[in-house]
This record gives structure tokens, sequence and C-alpha cells, in this order.
């Protein structure tokens, strides 16, 4: 009787879960198709909320709305109450020629407000703006976590009291753009000043209505510096593309997209196809290589402007093995000479097909070994000495350790840079090789922290690490590898059972679900949007750098005074930037890196004037 009770209860809670999970499933408001089978998905806590919203002014109680803006666009939530230190009266932002710039501000509903609009007069700056709504949703807090939070991550268009929203499976639909009482929406304002823009300070204003109230306005000061922003050309910042999706697309709408990562200071690509192996006279010592793939994609990301240098894969060990007759295990057995010896033709045979190539690449043998790992020590191995360029990612220093004399871009995680001792470390053991140091961390990771719910990491990433590193590259992990319905963060089990949540730091935006030939491009996120702003920072202390060295060389004692000044107060402003991995980060004031760049921009501009010949 009590085996038959037993029984009874597995059976009802099977079915329990059953329709936890077969059915639609309202996770956070959203309703989805179906989510992984499992125990039921939870909020987790919400933070704590101490304080109480500011007092409105009586243009705000006439609006129905208070406006405020948060250190980071990644605080704001459905929910957020703003602090009386947030409270915006007016707005502002500095751009150099040739750069985009974003402005948020948060609004606070005081009452149901329905058919939100938003404008932007201009006044004459010589600017153009791209208005956007934060779009919050549920996602998990990690990899394959049962619990979920609300944060802000879609960047999407709104206009006329209506906002696009994620419907699924990557196709939008629009709806009213309301918000309740006591409740928060966000804005996203993109600035994009031309390479010809008119410096000064201009006076432009941002108007927010709801129906039936009248229009709550905020000042917007913008100001184009004297200088066209520049990008570094000795550094590089590489993405994975994730360029299988291109098979589906167009050229032009492959090009299209990596003139998106060239605006967004991506410089090259990561995992993309090498090309195909001739191993007809393997047996003779030669291999061919039709590298027609590599060629192509190489040409397209030059002309939208990515130099490179790029990312290749190509896998051919096993092949190899096959056509020379070898009967070893390759991954667990030492490689017979024929074996080796065949791989190494094959990477000479991939040289010579690339000689005349647009730009430079590495090869990309194995993800994340350890120095344990044979097979990819002898893949390395092979590779460098058929006289191809390797680059290796590896979280643990023991691959580094077993196989430093074959590699020429070993690729650090974060957590091996992210602090002072750790970085020069890592920079004197390239060096001991003739090595280039490069890591990677930025993206959409959520071990341990979710990297999409906040600017923070991937423009800390991108930036400020990167310089404090003394890197020659970074690398972001990935672009867009959806799982099923990749606007459900809670079905992709079946996909990959072991990192079920989405993989992406852009979204598709489709015509069709899933029809990637319906692909618009990416919609843009907080993270994809905060890897330009930390290229932007780079680029800034790059360009101050050479003003300095400039001021050195070529001019009069005062400017050289003033590159000494400029020299010691970048090192502060920067050494001030405490050390962060940006895999594992708290809650950090992005204010701070805006102050940092504010200050690098008026020394770029006041070494301008010293190295500027008086007028007579």
């Amino acid at each position: 009787m009590r085996m038959l009770l037993t029984l009874c209860i597995l059976l009802l809670a099977q079915g329990v879960r059953a329709a936890e999970t077969t059915g639609p499933v309202t996770i956070g408001g959203v309703t989805y198709e179906k989510v992984d089978p499992g125990e039921p998905f939870r909020e987790a806590a919400r933070p704590e909320q101490n304080w109480q919203a500011p007092a409105p002014t009586r243009a705000e109680q006439r609006a129905g709305m208070i406006a405020y803006v948060t250190p980071d666009p990644g605080d704001y939530k459905p929910y957020r109450i703003p602090k009386a230190e947030e409270h915006a009266a007016k707005l502002s932002a500095f751009l150099a020629r040739g750069e985009d710039e974003p402005v948020w501000v948060g609004l606070y509903g005081l009452r149901d407000l329905r058919g939100l609009r938003v404008s932007v007069d201009l006044q004459g700056a010589p600017v153009s703006v791209d208005i956007r709504h934060m779009h919050f949703w549920p996602q998990r807090r990690g990899w394959r976590s049962r619990d979920w939070y609300i944060t802000p991550e879609l960047l999407l268009p709104c206009a006329n009291g209506k906002k696009m929203v994620p419907l699924s499976r990557g196709v939008l639909e629009e709806r009213s753009f309301d918000v309740k009482a006591g409740e928060s929406t966000a804005l996203w304002l993109t600035l994009s000043a031309s390479t010809a823009a008119r410096p000064g300070t201009y006076r432009a204003s941002v108007s927010i209505r709801a129906a039936g109230r009248p229009a709550l306005v905020l000042p917007l000061e913008i100001e184009v510096l004297p200088f066209l922003l520049q990008r570094p050309r000795d550094r590089y910042w590489l993405l994975y593309a994730d360029v299988a999706r291109w098979n589906n697309m167009s050229e032009a709408q492959t090009l299209a997209e990596l003139r998106d990562f060239a605006r967004h200071g991506m410089t090259g690509l990561v995992e993309i196809p090498l090309g195909k192996e001739d191993l007809s006279q393997i047996k003779a010592g030669t291999a061919r290589c039709d590298a027609s793939p590599y060629l192509r994609l190489a040409r397209l990301s030059r002309e939208a402007g990515l130099p490179g240098p790029h990312v290749c894969s190509m896998s051919v060990v096993g092949q190899v093995r096959d056509a020379v007759g070898a009967t070893c295990d390759v991954q667990k057995d030492p490689w017979p000479a024929e074996l080796s010896d065949g791989v190494r033709a094959v990477a000479e045979a991939a040289v010579a097909a690339t000689t005349n190539a647009p730009s430079r690449w590495y090869f990309y043998g194995v993800d994340e070994p350890s120095g344990d790992n044979t097979f990819a020590i002898q893949d390395y191995q092979s590779w460098r000495r058929g006289g191809a360029a390797t680059y290796a990612t590896f979280y643990q220093l023991g691959f580094l350790e077993k196989a430093a004399q074959y590699l020429t871009a070993p690729c650090f995680v974060s957590g091996l840079i992210a602090n002072e001792e750790n970085a020069r470390k890592a920079r004197e053991t390239c060096e001991k090789t003739g090595a280039e140091f490069w890591w990677y961390g930025t993206g959409c990771y959520v071990n341990p922290a979710p990297q999409e719910r906040a600017m923070f990491p991937n423009r800390y990433g991108a930036g400020y690490l990167f310089w404090k590193s003394g890197a020659r590259a970074e690398v972001t992990w990935t672009f867009c590898r959806p799982h099923e319905d990749v606007f459900n963060d809670f079905d992709g089990s079946a996909v990959n059972a072991a990192e079920p949540k989405e993989q992406a730091t852009a979204y598709p935006h489709f015509l069709k679900p899933d029809d990637w030939s319906t692909y618009q491009g990416a919609i843009p996120t907080i993270a994809w949007e905060s890897l330009r702003e930390g290229v932007d920072d780079y680029s800034y202390l790059a360009m101050l750098t050479q003003r300095i060295a400039q001021a050195r060389q070529g001019g009069s004692a005062a400017a050289r005074q003033a590159a000494d000044e400029a020299e010691k107060q970048l090192n502060a402003a920067v050494n001030a930037l405490p050390w962060w991995n940006p895999m594992d980060w708290s809650s950090v004031d992005t204010r701070r890196m805006q102050e940092v760049r504010r200050q690098t921009a008026s020394l770029i501009v006041r070494l301008d004037q010293a190295l500027t010949p008086a007028r007579p």
C-alpha cells in the first residue's frame, strides 16, 4: 500500500511538471509557447529600494511623470523608484566629430500614461538622433538557472505613441507606449556627429508627452568637440561573429552587418571558415587548400571597415589521419610523424593560398584547452610548423605552460589578467616567446554575473581594462547564437543542454520567424552599445597619448610642459579606476568612466591648442 501511494504521488508530480512545461507558461509577464522541463522558473529576489521618490516639479506633475538619470542604464527596472540625486532637470552629452554617443533618461509614472511620444528638437545642432526605448524582459540569471530577473536589454524604436516589442522568434510587433502609475520606463537616444560637424556647444531639447497631458521638456546640451575621433590601428577588437548565420543571408545583408560591426569598433572576426583541404597528394607530403571562404569574408570585412586580423577554424586532423593510414587515437596518443607532417602540410597550403589575402589570419584549433590536452598541443604545434599564426583561448595556465612556443596569440580569460600583477605577468610571459598578448571576457557571459544587465562590464572591458592591461587585442564572445526562440530565454535545453540560456550580445530582427533571409539587422542592446563605448574610451586615451608624443617631439617649450602635465593627469585618472573582471563584477558607477573620458577630451583640446601656432 505504501509503495502504491508513493507511485501515485510520483505520477501526480510528473503530471504537474508536464503541465508546467508543455503548455503556455507566463514568466515575468511574458507568455511563452514552451519552456525547458524541470522545476518551475522563479523570480530572484528584487533589489531593495529603501528610498522615496523625489518630489515632482510642477511641470512633472502636469506631465504625469518624473524624469531621472541612473548611473548605469542597467539600473532601470519597471519597478524602479528614482532616487533624489537621480532627478533630472536637464540632459547633456559631449562627442567628437565622427562619434556616436548615447543619452539615457528614465520616466517614472505619477499617473497611468498612454501613448508616450518622444521627440528631440536639435535646434541646429550638427548631429542626428536615433530615439529608442529600453525593453524590459525576464532573463535567466545563469546558463542553466531556474531563477530569473527583469532587466533592460533590447533597444527598440518608438514613435507616434507606439513602441516596438519582441513577439517571438525574432519578429517584432507594435504596441501602445504606455506606463502605469508607480512604474518606470527608459529612453535611449543615440547622438551621431558627422566627421564634418562644426564644433561648439548647442542647446537642444527632449520632449516627452503622454496622451491628454502637456509635454515634459528637458533641455539637452550637446557639445561637439573640435577633433575627429580616431581609433588606434595597432590594437584589435575581435568578435565571435557566429558566421554560419550568413549562409542563409544575402551578401548585401552580410555586408550591412559587417558595417554595423565596424561602427561598433570591431576590427576582426573569430571562428570564420578558412577553407577546404585537398589531401589527394598527402602521402607524398603535400596538400592543397581552397581558401576562397576566407578570402571572400576578408574582402567583405575590409570593404565594410574591418581591417582584421581574423581568427579562422579548419578541422583536418581526422581527415589527415585517415588519408595517411594512421591508426592512432588522435585525442589521446602521440601522433606519428606522418600525421603531424600531414597537418603541417595542410597549414603550409593554407598559408600559401592566403598570401595575397587582404587581412592576416590566425589558426584556432581548440577552445579553452587544458594543459593535459595532448590533441590541442600537437595540433597547434603542427600548424605553427606549417607557418601559420595561432590563437588559443584558455582559463588554465597549464596549457600556456606546455604550448607557449606554438602560440602566436595566447588569449587569456579576463580573470587571469584582471589585476595589475596578473596583467604584468601575462605581458612578460608573452614577451619571452615573442607572442602577442590577447584576452577575452566581454560580450554575453553570465558567469557569475550576467553582462546583459548593465553598461559597465562591456564598456570597462573593451576600454579601460584593455588599456590598463597593456594587451594587443580584446575578444568578445558572442554576437548572436540563438537557442530555439531567440526571444525566449527559457527554452534552449534541446539545442544546448549545458548552456540553454540565449547566447546573444545582440538579437536578430526578422520579418518572418527564424528566417535569416528576412533579416533586417541586429537589434541593438545595452551590451552591444557598451562595447562601442569601451572602444571609444580606449580611442580617447590613445589619441591623448599620441598628442603627448607630438608635443614632446615637435612642440614648443610650453607644449612640452603641457605634455608632461597631461601625461601626469592621464596616468592619475586611469590608475584611479579600480581593476575589475568584466565577467565577475558588482554594481559600479559608470559615471566615473565618463568623467575620465571628459578629462581626456579636455587634455586633447589643450594640447591641440598648445601645438597650434599663435596667429599674428
